[in-house]
C-alpha cells in the first residue's frame, strides 16, 4: 500500500533508499578505514615489540669503555684503575650476552610471514659468532690482571670488541622492513581516509543536487499541473499551465492545456446550442402566449365589429330621411353612431397593435425601459380578455419606474405571471400588483388569492414541463421556467411563496436598475 498512494511518497522512498545506500557505502568506508587504523596501531605494536640491531649493536659499542680506559700511574693506582676496568669489562659483556639472548628470543617470536627466509641463518650465524666473541672476551678478562700481558690482552680484546661490533652491524635488522611496510601503511591509510572524506562529501553534494533536480523536475511541476487542475475545475478555463522542464512533465502539460483549450471550446459550443434552444422556447412560449391572446382577441373584435355593423345598418336607413327632414335629433342619433364607430375601431386598432407588439418581439438588447408602463399594457391587454372580465386586477403604480431591461422579454414575464395568478383563480378573484422601486433595483409582486401551492408544488414549479392547472386546463409547463430564466439573465430572481392550498400565493420578481452579465442558459 506504501507504494500505491502518490507518486511523492514514492518519490521520498525513493529517495530515503538512496541516502540509505550513501550512508551505507559511508559508514562501510569508515569503518573499513578504522579498521585498517587498528591494524595499524597493532603492527606499530608488534615493531616495538621486535628485536632491534640498534639496541644489539650499542649494547656492544659499551665494551670499547672500559677497554680505552687509561691504566697508567703508581702501582697502586694502576692496580685500582686495572680492578675498575676489569669489572665495567664482565658488566659489559654480560649486558650484550644478556641484549644478544633478548634479541635471539624476540628474533624467534617473530611470525614467519614478517621476515624472510633467506635472513634467519645470516641472523643466526651472527649472532652465534658475536657469543663465540663475547665468550673470547670473558675468557682473557682475567689475563687483565697480569701487568706483564695486560698491554697485549687488551689489545686483542679491542679487536675482539671491533668483531662483534662488525658482525652486529652486519646483523640484518628486523624493524627496517617492517618500518617501511608501518611508514606506508600510514601514508597510505592518511590518503585513503582523505579519499573516503571527500568522496562522502561529494555523495552529500551529489544528494543535495538530486533533491533540488527532484523538487525543481517533479515536485514544482506536479504542484503546477495540481493547481491548474483545480483551477480549472473551479471553472477558471482561461488558465494554462506553463512548464519549461522539455520533458514528460512539459508534454503532459501542452496535453492538459490542449484538454483544457478542447474543453473551453466544447463548452461554449454547448452554451451557444443551449442559448440558440432556449431562444427558441421562449420564441414558442411566445406563440403560446400569442395564440392564448388571440382566442380571447377574436371575440373581443367581433363585439366592436358587430356594433360597427349595427350603427351602419341604421345609418343607412336613416340616410335618406336625413336629408329630407333635417330633425335636429336625428342629426344627433347619427353624430353618436358616428362616433361610436370611431371609438369601437380605435379600440380594435389598439387591441391587435398590442397583440403584434408582443408577438412580433424584438432582439435580446437591453435599454432602459419603463416597468410600469410594461406592466399597465400587458394588464390593460390581459383586461380585454372576457374570460377574466369577472377577475379584478389591481395595479395603481403610476409612477414612472425605468431599468435596463429587455422590454418583450420582461414583457412575456408580466403577462405569464399574470395569466398564471388570474387562473389560479376561481370564477371570481382579485391579482394584485404592487411595484416597489429601490435605490439599486425594482421589485414586482403577484398576489393572487387562488389555489394556494404545495410544498412539492413550490420545489418543482421552475422545472421546464412542470404543470399543474386546476380545472383540466392544458398548459406546456415552460411559462414559469422561461420566466425564470429571463430574469436570471437579467440579473434578478424570481420567487414564490404560498401559506398553503387554498390560500393563494406571491410571485416576487426582483430586477436590477443597471444591466448584469448575461448569465450562462
Amino acid at each position: 500500500m506504501l507504494f500505491t498512494r502518490t507518486i511523492r511518497r514514492k518519490l521520498l522512498v525513493s529517495l530515503g533508499l538512496v541516502l540509505m545506500m550513501m550512508l551505507g557505502l559511508s559508514v562501510s568506508g569508515i569503518s573499513g578505514l578504522q579498521e585498517y587504523r587498528k591494524m595499524v596501531r597493532s603492527l606499530d605494536y608488534e615493531i616495538n615489540e621486535a628485536p632491534h640491531r640498534e639496541e644489539l649493536v650499542a649494547a656492544i659499542a659499551l665494551l670499547h669503555e672500559p677497554l680505552l680506559l687509561n691504566v697508567d700511574g703508581a702501582p697502586r693506582l694502576r692496580q685500582e684503575r686495572v680492578d675498575y676496568q676489569r669489572r665495567h669489562l664482565r658488566e659489559h659483556v654480560a649486558e650484550a650476552q644478556q641484549a644478544i639472548l633478548e634479541f635471539r628470543r624476540k628474533y624467534e617470536d617473530m611470525p614467519p610471514t614478517q621476515l624472510p627466509s633467506s635472513q634467519r641463518p645470516i641472523t643466526s650465524s651472527l649472532l652465534a659468532q658475536i657469543d663465540q666473541l663475547l665468550a673470547e672476551v670473558a675468557a682473557l678478562e682475567p689475563q687483565l690482571a697480569d701487568e706483564r700481558q695486560h698491554n697485549t690482552v687488551l689489545h686483542k680484546m679491542q679487536a675482539i670488541a671491533l668483531r662483534c661490533q662488525l658482525n652486529a652491524q652486519n646483523v640484518p635488522d628486523p624493524v627496517e622492513g617492517m618500518t617501511r611496510s608501518l611508514h606506508h601503511a600510514r601514508t597510505v591509510y592518511r590518503s585513503t581516509l582523505t579519499a573516503v572524506w571527500i568522496s562522502s562529501a561529494v555523495a552529500c553534494v551529489m544528494f543535495i543536487v538530486v533533491v533540488h533536480n527532484g523538487y525543481a523536475w517533479i515536485f514544482k511541476p506536479i504542484r503546477k499541473l495540481h493547481q491548474g487542475a483545480l483551477r480549472v475545475a473551479r471553472g477558471d478555463f482561461n488558465y494554462r499551465v506553463r512548464l519549461s522542464t522539455h520533458d514528460e512533465m512539459s508534454e503532459l502539460a501542452d496535453a492538459f492545456n490542449r484538454m483544457t483549450s478542447r474543453f473551453q471550446e466544447i463548452t461554449v459550443s454547448l452554451d451557444r446550442q443551449v442559448q440558440e434552444r432556449s431562444q427558441q422556447l421562449v420564441r414558442s412560449e411566445r406563440l403560446a402566449g400569442v395564440g392564448f391572446l388571440a382566442a380571447g382577441v377574436a371575440h373581443e373584435i367581433n363585439n366592436p365589429l358587430s356594433a360597427i355593423s349595427m350603427a351602419a345598418e341604421s345609418l343607412e336607413g336613416r340616410l335618406s330621411s336625413l336629408t329630407a327632414t333635417a330633425d335636429e335629433g336625428e342629426a344627433q342619433v347619427v353624430r353618436q353612431y358616428l362616433q361610436m364607430i370611431q371609438a369601437e375601431s380605435v379600440r380594435c386598432k389598439q387591441i391587435t397593435e398590442r397583440l403584434l407588439d408582443f408577438s412580433r418581439g424584438r432582439d435580446a438588447t437591453r435599454e432602459m425601459a419603463d416597468v410600469t408602463h410594461i406592466v399597465s399594457e400587458v394588464v390593460a391587454m390581459v383586461q380585454y380578455l372576457s374570460k377574466y372580465r369577472e377577475k379584478t386586477i389591481v395595479f395603481t403604480h403610476e409612477t414612472p419606474c425605468y431599468a435596463e431591461v429587455n422590454s418583450p422579454e420582461i414583457k412575456q414575464v408580466v403577462l405569464n405571471l399574470v395569466a398564471n395568478g388570474l387562473e389560479a383563480m376561481e370564477r371570481t378573484g382579485t391579482l394584485h400588483i404592487e411595484l416597489f422601486d429601490h435605490t439599486d433595483e425594482i421589485v414586482l409582486k403577484f398576489r393572487d388569492d387562488g389555489c394556494g401551492m404545495t410544498q412539492e408544488v413550490r420545489d418543482n414549479m421552475f422545472e421546464p414541463f412542470f404543470t399543474q392547472k386546476p380545472g383540466g386546463q392544458q398548459g406546456t409547463g415552460l411559462g414559469l421556467s422561461i420566466s425564470h430564466r429571463i430574469i436570471v439573465q437579467h440579473g434578478g430572481t424570481l420567487s414564490a411563496s404560498s401559506d398553503g392550498p387554498g390560500l393563494g400565493c406571491t410571485f416576487s420578481v426582483s430586477l436590477p436598475r443597471q444591466a448584469a452579465l448575461q448569465a450562462a442558459a
